[in-house]
Parts: C-alpha cells; sequence; structure tokens
C-alpha cells in the first residue's frame, strides 16, 4: 500500500537527501494521528512543552526509508516550511527550550564541552585568538559561549529572533546560510566547522554538508544520535508508544533501544545516520574522517576529596571506553584530504 501524505503540510523526499538515491522503499509505514505513532507524539510533546495540533498531522504517514546506497535512514514525508514554524515555536515552547538551555549552563557542563573544544582546538594548530569558529545551529549558545570564552572568534547560524538576541548578547555574529555559500568560492574559511546535534533534522543534509565541507579549512565536527539497527528493532518489536525524550525529563536512563527510537523521532530527528553514510559524505565531499570517538581534556579538581574522586571518576571512565573501543556513537570529526 502506498504511504499517505497530507500536501498541505508535508512534502516528500522522493530521493535519498544525502546521495541522491531513487527507488529505496520504506521500510516501515504507519499513520502518524493513531498509534503507536500518536502516543510517541503526544508524549514528546506534553503539556510541559508545548501543544500538537493534531489535525496537521492527519492524512500522513510516517514513513521511514533506508538508503540501498548510502545507508541512511530518513523520514519520506517531511513538514513544510509552515509546519517546521508550528513545530519549533508551538510544539516546542521557546520558554521551554530556554529554561533547559538555562538549566545546562552548570560549571561540569562548562567543564565538559570545554574539554571537548580544548581537542579541537589543539588539532588546528593555531593560537585560540587565531581561530574562526563557525557553531552550524546555535540553539541557545551552549557551545558557542564557551569557545568565545576559549577566544576564538565565533560565527553561528540559527532560526528564530529570539535565538539570534541571544547570540547577539553573547558576542557571537550571526550569519545567513548564504555567507557560508559564498564561503566555498570567496575563499573565506573557518578553522572549526562546528555542529551538535544538528544534521538529524535538516530536510536536506546532503546539501547542507557539502556547503560547510566547503567552508571548512580545518576540523568538521558533526555529532548526531546514534540510530543504532533501527531497521531489525522496528521489524521485531514494532514502534515505542513513549518518547525516550519524556523518559529522560522524568529522569530514567536510557536503554539501548531508546537511542535508536530516538534518532528516528517523528517529524523533528528526519534522518539516521551510520557510519557508512558519513563515509559516503566524507568522500563525495573531498574529506576524510579522522576521528569516531567523543574527546576531551579532563580538569582534575583539587579543591576537596570528594572533587578530586568525582574528576578521578570521570577520567577512569573515559580511558575504560577508549580501552574497550566501541560502536558507532553518532560522533564524526573530518578533515581534508
Amino acid at each position: 500500500m502506498q504511504a499517505q501524505r497530507n500536501a498541505q503540510h508535508f512534502e516528500i523526499r522522493e530521493t535519498c537527501p544525502v546521495c541522491g538515491q531513487r527507488g529505496s522503499d520504506p521500510f516501515y509505514t504507519a499513520p502518524m494521528a493513531a498509534d503507536p505513532v500518536r502516543s510517541f507524539i503526544a508524549s514528546q510533546y506534553d503539556e510541559q512543552q508545548g501543544r500538537v495540533d493534531w489535525g496537521r498531522l492527519e492524512g500522513t504517514d510516517y514513513s521511514l526509508v533506508q538508503c540501498d546506497v548510502c545507508a541512511l535512514v530518513y523520514q519520506r514525508h517531511v513538514p513544510n516550511d509552515a509546519l517546521l514554524t508550528h513545530i519549533y515555536s508551538e510544539m516546542i515552547a521557546p520558554r521551554f527550550l530556554a529554561e533547559l538551555e538555562r538549566e545546562r549552563l552548570t560549571l561540569d557542563n562548562f567543564h565538559k564541552v570545554a574539554g571537548e573544544l580544548s581537542v579541537l582546538f589543539k588539532a588546528t594548530d593555531k593560537h585560540p585568538s587565531d581561530i574562526r569558529f563557525l557553531d552550524y545551529g546555535f540553539g541557545y549558545g551552549r557551545w558557542a559561549r564557551v569557545a568565545r570564552a576559549l577566544g576564538a572568534q565565533v560565527a553561528a547560524t540559527e532560526l528564530g529572533d529570539d535565538k539570534k538576541r541571544a547570540a547577539a548578547s553573547i558576542g557571537v555574529e550571526m550569519i545567513d546560510e548564504g555567507v557560508i555559500e559564498a564561503a566555498g568560492v570567496s575563499g573565506e574559511r573557518f578553522d572549526i566547522v562546528h555542529t551538535e546535534q544538528v544534521f538529524e533534522h535538516l530536510v536536506e543534509p546532503g546539501e547542507a554538508f557539502r556547503r560547510l565541507a566547503a567552508a571548512t579549512d580545518g576540523i568538521m565536527k558533526v555529532a548526531v544520535p546514534r540510530g543504532g539497527s533501527i531497521r531489525r528493532l522496528l521489524a521485531r518489536r514494532g514502534l515505542t508508544r513513549i518518547s525516550p525524550f519524556q523518559k529522560a525529563r522524568m529522569g530514567k536512563a536510557w536503554r539501548r533501544d531508546d537511542f535508536a527510537f530516538a534518532a528516528v523521532q517523528p517529524l523533528e530527528h528526519l534522518n539516521a545516520y551510520s557510519g557508512r553514510t558519513m563515509q559516503w559524505l566524507a568522500q563525495a565531499n573531498g574529506l576524510k574522517i579522522i576521528g569516531r570517538a567523543r574527546e576531551s581534556v579532563t580538569t582534575v579538581d583539587h579543591t576537596s576529596m570528594r572533587g578530586f574522586a568525582s574528576s578521578a571518576a570521570r577520567l577512569g571512565a573515559k580511558l575504560g571506553r577508549r580501552m574497550l573501543g566501541g560502536g558507532d556513537d553518532g560522533y564524526y570529526l573530518f578533515r581534508k584530504t
């Protein structure tokens, strides 16, 4: 049976949005406004976060496709511009996001972000004040403000006036997509192109990757949810009715299946990536993957025995993960070939 789409609110991606392959068939299809997809969406956007206009979702199927060439898993039916505005301004209330980001501005989080950025800064072989840093998908500036604090010249992209005002308030230069497009031609480059949980949201991720690769003159970071074996998971047990993000809000730890379901969250996480997908993107854009583990400099707290023990435990856990290796964590560093 052919998947259904309400053309008033949704567009259809007939080809893979990464490699352009046509002809891959959906492996999972279910109505968005009926269970189990409806319960997943309802638990994701509960009353604490925003509201759902179910009339906009009626008549459209949640349909997942896996590309035969690059292995990208993507939602075939994606929100149009009007529905995207509704999702990111009403279904996700700006006040909810602003408060969430405020809660994340802790000393522990600063050290975590600064530790990771220190590794990226060092890889450029430049003095921090000479580093041009592009934060693609600024959000409310959790990464950009730390890059500024480390001394970099920071530019960013984002949608929404509230986020642009947040960027201006911390001295971050907000640029539009056209500037990034021109960077590949005019000679302007960025030493670090940084994306954190952005590429899963993009309607045209292959095109965005091409633009960012052209503007990269050093390191490009892409961090996305890890999709794992979502295809086998859906075949075995179907789609969850409870969003993993609701579990997180309730303080519950995620299991392996939760990470996979989060990677294909209806309406928002339009693309789920694998190492094979990222390898295709790298080769198509003159890049090579130079890292797949989130490295960071660990700060040791000497102010108290408790602080010292906590930082030592973090260091031990990091060394343990490195020794054990592991699967695909959804983290990729690229450099020009």
